[in-house]
């Protein structure tokens, strides 16, 4: 008889206990629901947002890496085309064409190491770089157009 009685407090305990842990509302639980929700649409949207902002970024490298290589080349044609007479001036023109390269390839090395930091970073490393890009793309102009100038 008395395990009949522990037996059945034991399970009113256990019953109560169930109750009690499962009182959440219909209401509560649709909440919880749309919370959830709500979470995975932002993620899906972040996501989206991120490999946009990848493919941007791939493929802005693949269009900065053909104008680098275009700039390598020609620093390697004006090497190979060094007319001067004098000495001197080739000395100059062969420092001048030395500068231009190691700027060129520090560019590279930039857009190579570069680790995309949100949005915002992106817009100003592309803004700074493209900047960069074209007063290399200039002065390997001037400097070509110099020589041209020379060697007539």
């Amino acid at each position: 008889m008395k395990t009949n009685i522990l037996f059945a407090s034991l399970f009113i305990c256990t019953v109560s206990l169930v109750v009690i842990s499962c009182n959440f509302s219909t209401e509560q639980k649709a909440e919880t629901l749309e919370k959830a929700k709500a979470n995975v649409k932002e993620a899906s949207q972040d996501l989206d947002i991120a490999r946009a902002d990848s493919a941007e970024y791939v493929n802005y490298k693949v269009e900065s890496e053909k104008k680098l290589k275009e700039n390598e080349l020609l620093i390697a044609d004006m090497k190979d085309r060094m007319k001067s007479e004098r000495k001197e001036s080739m000395l100059k023109y062969k420092k001048q064409l030395d500068s231009l390269d190691v700027q060129n390839s520090h560019l590279r090395n930039d857009m190579h190491f570069y680790s995309s930091q949100g949005k915002e970073n992106w817009e100003k490393f592309k803004k700074g770089f493209n900047a960069e890009l074209d007063a290399l793309g200039k002065a390997i102009s001037q400097l070509a157009e110099r020589n041209m100038k020379k060697a007539s």
